[in-house]
């Protein structure tokens, strides 16, 4: 199960929840003042090291796995 970020509408406090794909878009009330909240583009680079001693980037290739039932979570509209 994927933790999603969130962050409040009115007090902009940033909170985690660990939830299923199928509920990541449902509202989620802020934990501080109970008010709506959004939810955030999480992102994270990750390295290993190759051969040579240089940092290469793991998996190579584009996406930002924040896809879900509602589309991809860098078409905007976040």
């Amino acid at each position: 199960m994927p933790i999603y970020e969130y962050a409040c509408t009115v007090c902009e406090h940033g909170f985690e929840r660990l939830r299923p794909i199928s509920r990541m878009d449902d509202e989620v009330p802020c934990p501080k003042c109970d008010s709506e909240s959004k939810r955030q583009l999480s992102v994270f680079a990750a390295f290993t090291s190759t051969g040579d001693g240089e940092y290469a980037p793991v998996g190579g290739g584009g996406g930002c796995a924040g896809c879900g039932p509602n589309g991809c979570g860098c078409a905007g509209g976040m």
